[in-house]
């Protein structure tokens, strides 16, 4: 497929790149807040979900971590896996700063951990079945079935509980939770609590700022760790404190809060979601500003699914508070197109023209990009990309959803179910590649292979990318390859 084709061609040039250079960037003594790497390869730094371990996989990158130290809190845990597994989990936000090796490989020298908050849950709404709103500190937190739960579940989140929450900014100012452990039953004697946010409504006489509805006193804090030892309206801080009442915090320490720390590093990838889209060319991921150009990758996805409320992974070269993106694509993988064959507003479900046998379900949390706002808004033959998911039951849970108006453009891609030639089995739909031409099937490295070398080396749970066009309402499939 012409995506793969031009994935395979800049993978390759960034080989060739990484094998050409030769960094040695020294660092002095223990620098907690990141940078000074030694050694060879492109220096990297990594921001994202942690999705598995056996070293730790962060954006889709398996990072070695045997000599890696680990930090939470900004304090030292050790160094190599067993300190690893016994600070992290799935589902935490982490920073990991390291190597990409000439052979491919990535290494890790430093795994990064802080919270985004700590503190009591104030409040609890259900948005739907799968969803809920819970505030804590005067947060909002958004908590679905993407989100990791340790030593609670969703349904035993209670008034009262201490948690810590790891998580990303989204649109709406919210923390879109990735993952929440319950610390304790209450919160502690002492009321000690944590956050992160912008320092906004500073008031310099009576020493007080807001982090959204949480009122921050800051009258005996240590300044001591900031820039000047002062407090600047917008600062992204860390701040540790006492909740003397609801949503009033006395603080006692603070410190910058980087998501990239203080290190410079030759590439670097963020996950999180698109707050704010400024142009085709410009878009925001929190504080930071992502950039393209005609020479950006788009790995699994195209530009009109970089939509307000997408999670993305952004890698390419930092400056200031701007990446130049080398590279964009999306930490969920599954995606459909097709022009919409019904809409059921009583189950929050759609199904699509020619993937009849799948059935798509939204939730409070999907976003609806384009001419629609909401499902009851979408319309039979008004076309749909869908960027989703599967629920730990099974069910297919649309992410994101941009309307359009109605065109031909049918594309499947999620993990294979089984494969006996002709027939692909993707998400419960029964593809026929019989009409599929035999330059039309891709490998793996995205090269044009014979239909007996693709269904010879295509897996169960491969992801596979179908794309082809309506025809009197039947689909003729003409391209298929590895995603």
């Amino acid at each position: 497929m012409r995506i793969s084709c031009r994935k395979f061609a800049r993978s390759a040039v960034l080989m060739l790149l990484i094998a050409a250079m030769h960094i040695g960037c020294g660092g002095g003594g223990e620098n907690y807040a990141g940078g000074g790497i030694g050694g060879t390869g492109v220096v990297a730094s990594s921001v994202g979900t942690v999705t598995a371990f056996g070293s730790v996989i962060v954006n889709g990158v398996t990072y070695e971590t045997t000599g890696a130290e680990v930090f939470t809190d900004n304090t030292s845990r050790g160094s190599g896996d067993t300190p690893l597994a016994q600070n992290l989990a799935v589902g935490m936000v982490v920073r990991v700063e390291g190597r990409l090796n000439a052979d491919g490989s990535s290494s890790a020298d430093r795994v990064f951990y802080e919270n985004y908050l700590r503190g009591p849950v104030e409040s609890i709404t259900d948005l739907d079945s799968r969803s809920k709103l819970v505030v804590i500190l005067g947060q909002t937190i958004l908590m679905d079935d993407r989100t990791v739960f340790r030593g609670t579940t969703a349904v035993s989140i209670a008034t009262g509980l201490l948690v810590e929450v790891s998580g990303y900014l989204d649109e709406l100012g919210r923390i879109a939770a990735t993952y929440i452990a319950k610390i304790a039953d209450s919160i502690p004697a002492d009321r000690m609590v944590q956050i992160k946010g912008a320092v906004q409504d500073l008031n310099a006489a009576a020493k007080t700022f807001n982090i959204n509805s949480l009122e921050v006193d800051y009258a005996t804090a240590d300044l001591s760790r900031l820039p000047g030892n002062t407090l600047e309206e917008g600062q992204h801080l860390r701040i540790t404190g006492r909740l003397q009442a609801v949503n009033v915090l006395t603080a006692e320490d603070f410190e910058s809060a980087e998501e990239f720390g203080s290190g410079l590093f030759d590439s670097v990838d963020l996950e999180g979601i698109i707050t704010q889209t400024r142009s085709p060319a410009e878009f925001e991921i929190g504080r930071y500003t992502i950039l393209t150009d005609a020479t950006t990758a788009y790995t699994n996805l195209a530009p009109q699914d970089l939509n307000r409320g997408t999670r993305v992974i952004v890698r390419g070269a930092l400056t200031g508070r701007s990446i130049l993106a080398d590279e964009i694509s999306l930490p969920e993988k599954i995606k459909l197109e097709s022009n919409v064959a019904s809409v059921s507003p009583v189950e929050k479900s759609l199904v699509l023209s020619g993937l009849e046998s799948i059935t798509v379900l939204t939730t409070a949390t999907t976003r609806f990009n384009g001419k629609a706002d909401s499902l009851d808004q979408i319309l039979p033959g008004d076309h749909i990309r869908i960027v989703g998911r599967r629920a730990p039951n099974g069910e297919l849970l649309g992410s994101s959803l941009l309307i359009t108006v109605s065109n031909e453009t049918v594309k499947i891609t999620g993990p294979v179910e089984s494969a006996t030639s002709p027939t692909l089995v993707i998400l419960g739909a029964e593809i026929n590649t019989g009409s599929i031409p035999a330059d039309g099937f891709f490998g793996r490295d995205g090269k044009p292979v014979s239909p007996g070398e693709f269904f010879g080396s295509v897996m169960p749970d491969d992801y596979v990318a179908v794309e082809g066009g309506l025809q009197e309402g039947s689909v003729i499939w003409n391209a298929v390859g590895f995603e």
